[in-house]
């Protein structure tokens, strides 16, 4: 076998005799037999089983093989199986009609169904050390996890992937289409590696009207030796079927609940317009766009009173607002809990009754207990709850097309569209409703993005959405942006029933629910979504003021500088330190590529992904950075070998942002020494034998967006290049000149010799204006003479 064919099939089918789906890797490391079942009115049936005819169909080559059976229930199934041109993909999908006369009611179909007596599942070579990426599907937390786990079914929302270590080979099964039903995969594993194994469309008791067709997947089959490759592979299909528009701008804007009380100790538009007004003044240039107002504008802070506006609050009203905001260059954005309705709106309640999603014939429940605006004043025994409309109810559409578009005429361009799982009914943590308008919908993803259509819809191309609190996949096609995390740097008002209390932010603590662990946890467990479904929002807020410690500053900073997703500034930017305010600085302006975990596979929970890693390339130059991230009480001391990060056998050098340390040449390995509670922010670039740039300290990706051009010519040995930044801003750029070299003219330049190396570290200070800033540092040999009548005064 050739290196070359490892990840491909061999020719795929359906053994007639067993009624088994039979795929197995060239190379024999892989080997799955399966069955197909649906269940129907109760009964499940498995394909191949039923006692009828089983017809094979070869149609066209690119469609692949075709079986059809008739099934109980007068059912009648296609399976389609198609194997990729490069023979590494098989795509499985099943066709199902009703030919009966009476509706039927449509549970699991299980694509891929090994367990006792059924089919099996080979790993060659699998050293019982398997993990999987446990996906939630939701802003919920995500990692992986090891297979074994409490000897327990291991579960993943749409996609599951097994990475065996000792086979080499990373499982992969996903769901491509994610408008339809819920989907997931399950599989048991112990000592002789994977037990049983379940790819399942569950249509969750959806009745199937007489001569209607309706299809379950594609699902998609890999086993490559590359473990992360699959997961790109799946979000490009994901991609190619639900065809969404990729918000082309990285979004930069203000929430500030961090430092600032906006419901108790400031009103909530004094707080806004001074921090909007210090943003112009202390972050000059710097590109906030929007501000976002979190349910301070709604009357009571009553969800449902979406345009009621509260003028407690926000005593201008609404108009005032938006144009006294977009006389500073903002968009106003809003906090909305769209598809929630508040029991003490009595007149609107009654309006909508017959529009909310039911259980047991009541409205669901989707918050027992509402305690912010008016409700926090009042007795817990007398708050309102909250239920859920449904959207595929006629009043639903109608209500929220009004408030969309009576938000969009008002100027509203972003929305926060918040607590989907209230109508999503199929993830972890969601409302369970079994009662809803229109039966025509399977309840799940499709109800669901049922009620996302309206929203897109009213509230305009042009304006900016982003989900959060519940399903991230199945927002693809209407979301610009999903929150694939928690609540990262929020603060909170000063409210005694809070964990807060009496403070409006937590601090010391990574894995506390808005801090770091969660947010670069889920960064790292969706990172392949980025940009392919929507712009992954896994940072949310950057609050980097003091009393945060400065190394755990540093760690936000990293995380934002690295995620290629969108900042909402937390801190109160009137009162912000400078030094603190210059971390901020330091990830604008947002550039789009996210980090890929290197080690996502390597640590299963409880451990986490420490070391992000970034190509970057400018028209310049290219080079790597590299994140390492350490939330432990003791010191991380972490060998990386290059060739994990794509690099070569060369040489290459070495800095370190936030020491501002140089580190010598490595080869091989970078070996990472991180403090405790702490992130450390590596720029590995080859080695070369002229003057080269070595980092700045003026953005994340030291080089990538503040030097336009870097020149080195060798007739006259002068480094030159343009850089630009805000105005009023001063900045450092780094030189290295390798032994041999000396400055040319050494005034205005701080020069050191690195005792070590023997080479040449030149910081340049850059003071930025209007205009882009030209510089150049002149060299000579190290053996020229120094003369300084010669020297370069430029």
């Amino acid at each position: 076998m050739q290196p070359s064919d490892a990840g491909k099939w061999l020719p795929i089918g359906l053994d007639r005799e067993t009624g088994l789906i039979t795929l197995r890797s060239v190379d024999g490391v892989v080997a799955i037999e399966a069955a197909c079942t649906l269940e129907a009115n109760g009964r499940t049936c498995r394909l191949g089983d039923s006692g009828g005819p089983l017809v094979s169909a070869q149609t066209d080559p690119g469609a692949g093989l075709r079986y059809d059976v008739d099934l109980p229930e007068q059912v009648t199934c296609s399976l389609l199986l198609s194997l990729s041109e490069d023979s590494r993909t098989v795509l499985i999908s099943l066709s199902i009609e009703n030919e009966g006369s009476a509706p039927v009611r449509l549970g699991r179909c299980t694509l891929l169904h090994v367990g006792e007596g059924v089919g099996g599942v080979t790993l060659a070579g699998d050293d019982g050390e398997a993990v999987y990426l446990a996906c939630t599907g939701t802003t919920s937390h995500t990692t992986v996890r090891r297979a074994a786990e409490d000897g327990e079914p291991c579960m993943s929302r749409s996609l599951l992937h097994i990475v065996g270590h000792g086979a080499g080979r990373a499982l992969h099964l996903g769901f491509t289409n994610l408008g339809g039903q819920t989907t997931f995969g399950t599989f048991t594993y112990g000592p002789r590696g994977i037990g049983s194994l379940d790819a399942v469309c569950d249509f969750e008791g959806f009745e199937l009207p007489p001569g209607a067709r309706v299809s379950a997947g594609p699902l998609m089959v890999e086993a490559l030796p590359d473990l992360h490759a699959s997961l790109h592979h799946w979000a490009d299909r994901v991609a190619q079927t639900h065809r969404p528009t990729i918000w082309p701008k990285t979004p930069g804007g203000w929430l500030g609940w961090a430092w600032v009380d906006a419901f108790n100790s400031e009103r909530y538009e004094d707080v806004l317009i001074r921090n909007c007004e210090a943003i112009r003044r202390r972050l000059p240039g710097v590109d906030i766009e929007y501000v976002w107002v979190s349910i301070g504008n709604i009357k009571d802070g009553m969800p449902g009173n979406w345009l009621q506006w509260d003028t407690d609050t926000f005593p201008h009203g609404h108009e005032w607002l938006v144009q006294r905001l977009g006389e500073m260059g903002y968009k106003l954005g809003l906090w909305c809990g769209a598809f929630w309705l508040t029991s003490c709106l009595s007149e609107l309640w009654d309006e909508m009754e017959d529009a909310m999603l039911t259980k047991d014939g009541k409205p669901v429940v989707a918050l027992p207990e509402w305690k912010y605006g008016a409700a926090g004043r009042m007795k817990r025994e007398d708050r309102p709850w909250i239920t859920a409309l449904d959207p595929t109810h006629p009043k639903t559409k109608a209500f929220l097309t009004e408030v969309f578009e009576t938000y969009r005429q008002w100027g509203v361009r972003y929305y926060m569209i918040d607590f989907l799982h209230a109508i999503s009914g199929s993830t972890p943590g969601d409302i369970l409703y079994d009662g809803y308008h229109d039966k025509t919908v399977v309840k799940g993803p499709e109800l669901l993005r049922t009620g996302l259509r309206i929203v897109r819809e009213a509230a305009g191309p042009e304006t900016y959405l982003l989900s959060s609190s519940g399903p991230t996949f199945q927002n693809v096609g209407f979301m610009d942006a999903c929150r694939v995390g928690n609540d990262y740097g929020e603060g909170r008002a000063i409210n005694p029933e809070s964990y807060f209390y009496p403070a409006t932010f937590v601090i010391n603590s990574a894995g506390f629910w808005t801090s770091h662990r969660h947010a670069s946890d889920n960064m790292a467990a969706a990172y392949f979504t980025h940009r392919k479904l929507y712009v992954n929002d896994s940072g949310n807020v950057m609050t980097v003021d003091k009393p945060i410690p400065v190394c755990e500053a540093q760690i936000a900073a990293t995380i934002f500088g690295l995620s290629g997703g969108p900042v909402m500034l937390g801190d109160d930017i009137d009162r912000i330190a400078e030094e603190r305010l210059a971390l901020i600085r330091k990830v604008f302006p947002r550039t789009p590529e996210i980090a890929t975990p290197v080690d996502l596979f390597d640590r299963p929970a409880p451990d986490y992904p420490r070391v992000f890693h970034q190509h970057v390339t400018a028209d310049w130059g290219e080079w790597d950075v590299v994140g390492v991230l350490n939330y432990e009480d003791d010191p991380l001391v972490l060998p990386i070998a290059l060739d994990r990060l794509g690099l070569g056998g060369g040489q290459y050098r070495l800095w370190e942002l936030w020491n501002e340390q140089y580190l010598g040449t490595i080869t091989g390995e970078l070996r990472a020494v991180v403090p405790p509670r702490s992130a450390r922010l590596y720029r590995l670039a080859a080695a070369g034998e002229a003057p080269a740039v070595l980092s700045t300290d003026m953005h994340v990706l030291q080089g990538k967006v503040e030097l336009s051009e870097v020149r080195w010519d060798e007739e006259t040995m002068t480094l030159s290049g343009t850089a630009t930044r805000p105005p009023g801003e001063v900045g450092s750029l780094y030189l290295i000149a390798p032994r041999g070299f000396r400055v040319r003219d050494p005034r205005r330049l701080w020069v050191a010799k690195d005792a070590a190396e023997q080479v040449l570290i030149v910081r340049l200070q850059l003071a930025f204006g209007d205009e882009p800033v030209q510089w150049r540092v002149g060299f000579a040999p190290l053996d020229a003479p120094f003369d300084q009548e010669t020297m370069d005064l430029a």
